[in-house]
């Protein structure tokens, strides 16, 4: 339930050719663009500790950006899931969700958050706030920090309650942590009277924009932005995507309502495919009237070969992999790219590598095609993490994988400034 003005400007946004004048809105128009970054704005990211503090869906922004990395070294990360902070350097980009404390524990490196971390209750907002003042305090400068959304927007309470009479929708979602419990969620506090729950979007808007101005007034470098959430997997979700598309779009106009804001558009980077092709679903609302919303993608469901396997952050590496991209364009404007002066950078070039077997249970044998023997071969996780590495000096190379954890690793050959990898599968 919004006011009659709101209502205007919601549809004079919709119907209105975007202009952002310079701001900074990650969405999937900018997803390609991440190869114009300039070398120096690329190693002024590379000097970023930054923080998607969020729950399973957070870990996308870090797969997404390891394997841009895997496919272009120029893009280097170095990513963070435990344990204290890396220190300060200017050779990768530092990415995690760690947070000093959250909402049960007011010290220590969590690496875990949630709405109720967020901005459910006023402690989960002080508690942030505690955070951004220890590690901008401690030599642990944070360049820039955003939330990273789960399915609290569908998740748990499926649509009900009384029907929207602007938007002609239920709501639905989960607030750990709020007032009233985890209930379905709308827009505004006018809301409260259709689901009982005074947690609302407006309550996440309110509650990034003083960690945005507890920075500006602690004069603190961190920029904080705003974010879109999952478009994956929901049950009904035909009502339920239309409400949570409704979501999606007021934090837009939000942040489009005033330059200075800043946004990365998760949602609208996973609705598109590489071709450029968007994926919308449709419904009919309570007045009988179809609704068209957007959704997931289907090839940002799979990985880069066109299988899937769930590594923690419920897509495939194609959409993640356009996560990273997208990241990477947003710091660059950050660090002061104005998006249009141009840094192409080089093509790869990939020599012949064969793996076999693949899957592997123990030993794995890597063929090189090539008759110059010279680079290094290594092994990664999904995390980034580097299990083996070795300089090549025959054709022929054997990998003893049998000590590793059933799952998905990259295979990376580099020679020069040639790159070729390959995903294995370890049984």
């Amino acid at each position: 339930m919004k006011y009659t003005f709101l209502l205007f400007l919601y549809l004079l946004v919709a119907i209105t050719p975007r202009v952002t004048n310079g701001q900074i809105i990650a969405d999937h128009t900018v997803v390609d663009d991440f190869d114009k970054i300039p070398q120096q704005y690329i190693d002024e990211v590379k000097k970023m500790w930054v923080i998607l503090a969020g729950e399973s869906h957070s870990k996308a922004y870090r797969i997404g950006c390891q394997l841009l990395e895997n496919s272009h070294p120029q893009f280097q990360v170095k990513i963070k899931d435990s344990d204290t902070p890396d220190e300060f350097s200017d050779q990768y980009l530092r990415l995690s969700r760690g947070t000093w404390g959250d909402v049960n524990t007011n010290s220590g490196w969590i690496y875990n958050y949630g709405e109720e971390d967020w901005f459910t209750t006023p402690l989960a907002i002080n508690r942030t706030k505690d955070h951004l003042t220890y590690c901008n305090t401690n030599n642990l400068e944070i360049a820039a920090m955003g939330f990273g959304w789960c399915w609290d927007m569908t998740a748990n309470n499926w649509p009900g309650g009384e029907v929207d009479p602007v938007y002609q929708v239920r709501w639905a979602g989960r607030t750990d942590g709020g007032p009233e419990g985890s209930m379905r969620w709308g827009l505004d506090s006018d809301d409260q009277s259709l689901t009982g729950n005074s947690i609302c979007i407006d309550t996440y808007l309110n509650a990034t924009l003083e960690f945005i101005n507890h920075c500006h007034e602690n004069d603190y470098p961190t920029k904080m932005f705003f974010t879109t959430g999952p478009v994956d997997g929901n049950s009904n979700l035909s009502e339920n995507g239309y409400q949570r598309s409704i979501k999606h779009q007021y934090i837009k106009d939000f942040v489009l309502a005033s330059s200075d804001r800043m946004l990365f558009d998760y949602a609208d980077i996973l609705c598109w495919s590489d071709a450029g092709e968007e994926k919308q679903l449709s419904w009919k609302d309570f007045t009988g009237n179809t609704q068209t919303f957007q959704v997931i993608h289907d090839d940002n469901l799979l990985d880069l070969d066109g299988g899937y396997v769930e590594d923690g952050d419920h897509i495939g590496q194609r959409g993640a992999l356009r996560l990273g991209k997208a990241l990477w364009w947003m710091l660059a404007r950050m660090a002061g790219w104005d998006g249009n002066t141009l840094g192409m950078i080089p093509p790869v070039v990939e020599p012949d590598i064969k793996i076999q077997p693949n899957p592997v249970s123990d030993i794995m044998v890597v063929n090189i095609d090539q008759k110059d023997i010279s680079g290094r071969i290594s092994v990664t996780d999904m995390n980034g993490k580097e299990l083996f590495n070795k300089e090549l000096t025959e054709l022929q190379t054997k990998i003893d994988m049998s000590g590793l954890d059933s799952g998905m690793y990259i295979i990376r050959l580099m020679q020069d400034d040639q790159i070729e990898l390959r995903k294995v599968v370890k049984f």
